[in-house]
């Protein structure tokens, strides 16, 4: 009886270890699966259907019929960017107004042309070629790279001219949010994305939104965050040392997010949940050393 009570628990043992090793090998699976499918097809930004209205007056409707409510009229040779479409009818917005405009009297036409500096960068940014995965781990090991020089940079000064360091850095956290803000925008309303750094923000006159907005905010909260981190530095080491280390952190700020933005256009979602946790690491280990005392050789 004893042999087999063993020889149960020994097989129910064995089934357990089969059951978790499949559970964990399909949760493996899973996230490779949707690393995978979370991924952009390379080139596959999208961008708003524009037309060029043929008519010399068009009504903007409250809904795609006729007969409904007229709520403001576009000229002849206006631009019309289409929110939704149809065979019949495109959604528009007309500064704070979302109305419907018959698409007979419309003709479409050419995307806004994309810069060569982000033609390239769409380019490398094709992660079916084993070059994008090669510059994705280099531009990692340049991060790196690049913030251990900045952290012995300080390190050095604070040992030679005896002062203290700003620990925690935000300017690094607003240059991270705006490079995965950014990359999100560049996906899903890449000509907002375009027309922003060409012609500026000021420029869009498709109605203020959300996308316009957050590029606004972007903008507001880096300058905010460098302005803050200045004053610190300069609070804590004096203005020679406090603009030194502010130029140091910008540097490294914008390399965060261009090596974030490069990554996000490439990988998508699977892109933000690795950056998300790499970058916590590395700004805690940032605010560690920040805040440690330089050693002093006997």
């Amino acid at each position: 009886m004893a042999i087999l009570l063993q020889s149960d628990t020994f097989a129910q043992e064995k089934v357990w270890d089969i059951m978790r090793y499949n559970s964990v090998r399909n949760i493996f699976l899973f996230i490779v699966l949707f690393a995978f499918t979370a991924c952009v097809e390379p080139g596959n930004y999208r961008m708003r259907d524009r037309y060029i209205v043929t008519t010399r007056s068009l009504y903007m409707r409250s809904a795609p019929s006729t007969v409904s409510e007229i709520m403001g009229t576009f000229g002849q040779g206006d631009t019309i960017v289409a929110v939704a479409s149809d065979k019949y009818w495109i959604m528009v917005r007309n500064g704070y107004a979302t109305g419907y405009v018959s698409t007979d009297y419309l003709k479409k036409i050419e995307y806004p042309n994309t810069p060569k500096i982000l033609k390239s960068l769409e380019k490398l940014a094709n992660w079916h070629k084993w070059y994008f995965w090669v510059l994705a781990i280099a531009l990692l090991m340049l991060w790196v790279l690049v913030e251990e020089s900045v952290v012995k940079a300080k390190q050095l000064l604070k040992k030679r001219f005896d002062f203290n360091v700003k620990e925690i850095v935000v300017s690094y956290v607003t240059f991270f949010v705006a490079g995965l803000l950014s990359g999100i925008i560049y996906l899903y309303w890449k000509d907002y994305f375009i027309e922003s750094i060409t012609k500026g923000i000021s420029a869009n006159n498709f109605g203020t939104d959300i996308v316009t907005i957050a590029v606004w905010v972007q903008l507001s909260l880096l300058a905010i965050s460098i302005l803050y981190d200045y004053l610190g530095s300069i609070f804590k080491t004096g203005l020679r040392f406090g603009t030194l280390l502010t130029v140091f952190d910008a540097i490294q700020g914008i390399l965060i997010f261009g090596v974030t933005f490069f990554l996000v256009i490439a990988l998508s979602y699977y892109a933000i949940a690795f950056l998300t946790v790499f970058f916590t690491a590395r700004f805690i280990h940032v605010v560690y050393q920040n805040g440690a005392r330089p050693k002093f050789k006997k």
